[in-house]
């Protein structure tokens, strides 16, 4: 059986619980060279996947591609939809991940935060004072520089590719993140992780034993011999420049909308533009111009219905 795909990594990482659940074949991804290179060393370990390879016009029996079509009910995950679109029951309790161990990632606990799917609440301060020792970042360059400045600096792994990620979530203690790629990698081992769940969009939240799902900044979770127990956030109520918000950081230039999910990465580009003004005039008027469709007074109502709307996921 074939099966094709042509979405982000996390996506295709996803619907393998649901090429599991089929009997498994090869897998074949469209117009997403990079996705190749950095999927299919890991795939092709899988005992149900035969091949992985770039899409050239193969006879195709499953296609995930057009999987959100049917829309995305809310706490719905990502991985149901694609079982969904299929119509092939799925046991998501089940691993579908499967990769050999790495002694050097014995006692580390891999990290991965980007600029999608964040919940301000979420305590990254308190668990990199905490943790800082045994952590080790996964991500861009940009990621995590904005790390280090935000929450303080901590070692960082760089990968070839993503057998080398799923070693190294395998072999660690915990994987800590929000909704990203390398979280799919950690719910495909079913490995011990605490997840930054988005209020806006917890498409995630699998119910497992060993893993922490925090949407009000609260963490109660033993990692190794260290106890974690950080009570629920206090709301914040300003706009965080470390954050990216719906849509995304806007400047509004000569009739023209210059946009980015970092506002850093927004001020180069603006800079580029020839701009005559310092970098602080440029952030505020990022902020400016941002806050017109995101107001920096976050309701604080909506915050905590979100959140228990959210916990009633677990119900």
């Amino acid at each position: 059986m074939n099966f094709l795909h042509s979405k982000d990594l996390g996506d295709i990482i996803l619907s393998l619980a649901s090429v599991q659940a089929c009997g498994g074949g090869n897998y074949y991804i469209k117009n997403n060279p990079y996705a190749v290179r950095m999927l299919a060393e890991l795939m092709e370990i899988q005992p149900y996947i035969g091949k992985c390879g770039e899409y050239s016009n193969q006879t195709i029996d499953k296609s995930f591609i057009d999987f959100r079509q049917n829309g995305h009910p809310f706490g719905k995950t990502l991985a149901e939809l694609h079982a969904n679109w299929i119509k092939q029951p799925v046991d998501f309790s089940k691993q579908w991940l499967f990769c050999p161990e790495d002694k050097r990632f014995y006692g580390s606990i891999i990290v991965n935060k980007t600029s999608r799917y964040n919940n301000t609440l979420f305590a990254w301060k308190e668990l990199t004072n905490t943790l800082r020792d045994k952590m080790l970042f996964v991500g861009s360059d940009l990621e995590y520089n904005v790390f280090c400045n935000r929450y303080g600096k901590i070692d960082r792994l760089k990968i070839k590719n993503y057998l080398d990620l799923a070693i190294a979530i395998k072999s660690c203690e915990c994987f800590i993140g929000n909704q990203s790629s390398p979280n799919c990698i950690t719910e495909g081992l079913k490995h011990d992780s605490i997840l930054e769940v988005c209020l806006k969009t917890p498409d995630c939240i699998f119910k497992r034993y060993n893993t922490y799902y925090s949407c009000d900044g609260s963490i109660k979770k033993k990692i190794g011999n260290v106890e974690i127990d950080i009570p629920p956030a206090e709301i914040k109520e300003t706009l965080d420049r470390f954050e990216c918000p719906v849509g995304g950081w806007v400047y509004q230039l000569n009739n023209k909308t210059i946009k980015s999910h970092y506002i850093d990465y927004l001020i180069q580009l603006v800079m580029q533009e020839g701009v005559n003004k310092t970098r602080k005039e440029i952030e505020l008027k990022i902020i400016n111009d941002t806050s017109k469709d995101v107001p920096l007074g976050i309701n604080n109502q909506l915050i905590l219905q979100s959140i228990e709307k959210v916990k009633c996921l677990f119900s």
